[in-house]
């Protein structure tokens, strides 16, 4: 299973906090180049699955065996170094940003923080003439320039996420992972960033969205992994995952479906 092309390699993984095991003995492949959902219901286990792929937890031990991670093509990573790789978008590093010292941060120089997976000020003598002009190419791009010197924390929800995403795509990473993107959004901001993430997967960069907000699957998302109790219950193509009946059974509720386009 180990590829150089591939993005993320889970075999046998399983995670376990007291008696629940939260992912059970899973296993998948996520390519570089495809646009990938993860979907579920709140509990379904994605949350996690995220976390090891950001190394933010490891897999447990069951059996004698903790199973295998690989990013790409690794099983070995400084956390640090992989956070340069891949570019992380979510409401809970956008809150990181509304507090402290990271929220009296210039839009700028948060973009810049990027380049060091880090949520304080840059330091001045590390930043270079490259980084800056990227950074302003960044913001131009999510349409932030205007606002490039003003705090975070004195942003809207929506201008915060794009400045998020100006700062995960600083340092043009292999694949953007987006966790719930458009939540704390209102109907129009969430339109918005919608469109400008589907610029970004037009552009080549891999994009591995993490949600339960079907309204966030994008045109381009073309497999969709649906998650169930820690299991996989679908995983294929995204026209074969939306339709009601399939997604009842993932949500254990009736449904409807309608598409925009």
């Amino acid at each position: 299973m180990n590829d150089s092309k591939a993005l993320l390699e889970l075999e046998n993984v399983s995670i376990v906090r007291g008696t629940t095991r939260i992912l059970d003995r899973l296993s998948l492949r996520v390519d570089r180049n495809e646009h990938c959902v993860i979907l579920g219901p709140n509990g379904s286990g994605k949350s996690t699955l995220l976390k090891l792929l950001t190394r933010t937890m490891y897999p447990s031990i069951v059996d004698g065996r903790a199973g295998s991670v690989r990013i790409l093509g690794q099983t070995e990573w400084n956390v640090w170094d992989l956070r340069t790789q891949l570019g992380i978008v979510s409401s809970e590093l956008d809150h990181h940003f509304t507090t402290g010292r990271s929220g009296r941060l210039p839009a700028a120089d948060v973009v810049l923080t990027g380049f060091f997976a880090s949520e304080l000020e840059p330091d001045a003598e590390r930043v270079t003439s490259e980084m800056k002009d990227a950074a302003n190419e960044a913001l131009e791009t999510f349409g932030m320039m205007e606002l490039r010197d003003r705090p975070v924390a004195h942003l809207s929800t929506g201008e915060r996420r794009r400045v998020m995403l100006a700062r995960a795509m600083v340092r043009k990473p292999f694949a953007l992972i987006l966790d719930e993107p458009t939540a704390g959004l209102d109907v129009r901001a969430q339109r918005d960033l919608l469109r400008q993430l589907d610029r970004v997967a037009e552009s080549g960069t891999a994009i591995v969205l993490v949600t339960h907000h079907l309204s966030e699957i994008m045109p381009c998302m073309s497999r969709t992994l649906c998650m169930q109790k820690g299991r996989i219950y679908f995983d294929g193509k995204t026209t074969d995952a939306l339709n009601p009946s399939h997604l009842a059974g993932l949500f254990e509720c009736e449904m409807e479906l309608f598409r925009s386009r």
